[in-house]
């Protein structure tokens, strides 16, 4: 059992790395939506999608974790939460600690993440609105007004 604990806290701190450097990528993306540089954009997307790639497999092997330690405590996997492990090694202040303490951050530094990734929906969603206006102003602009040429001879009888 120590040994699934130990390789649970390794994982979990593994992927707050991977989470933390997601956050600066989204970071970087919301800088070059704002500035309008598409380049930046795509690598910054190129690089997060990498780290989700990264982190994907991470958390596969986490879930095994978990799925093992849930089998040598006899409970559901779908019911084990870290907070359940958590409290079942409160007298083993060695893996109680760490484990409590990466399951915080994992938790705060997510809620960061969350924001982030909302204000650049939001400002992508904005964008896309700015382009749709432009767009449709240009076409509106390019259209030639409806109007009848007006001359003097236009008004003697005939």
């Amino acid at each position: 059992m120590a040994s699934l604990i130990e390789n649970l806290i390794t994982g979990l701190n593994e992927e707050y790395a991977v989470y933390e450097q997601l956050l600066q990528v989204s970071m970087e993306k919301t800088s070059a939506i704002v500035s309008n540089d598409l380049d930046r954009l795509r690598d910054t997307t190129d690089k997060e999608q990498l780290l989700v790639d990264t982190v994907t497999g991470l958390e596969s092997n986490r879930r095994q974790t978990m799925a093992n330690i849930a089998s040598v405590l006899n409970k559901s996997n779908a019911e084990l939460k870290i907070v359940d492990i958590v409290e079942f090694l409160e007298g083993q202040p060695e893996f109680h600690t760490p484990l409590l303490e990466i399951n915080e951050k994992l938790g705060k530094l997510a809620k960061k993440l969350k924001s982030v990734n909302s204000h650049n929906q939001n400002l992508i969603q904005e964008s896309l609105s700015m382009i749709e206006y432009n767009i449709n102003l240009m076409q509106n602009l390019n259209r030639a007004p409806e109007t009848a040429e007006y001359s003097r001879d236009m008004f003697k009888k005939r």
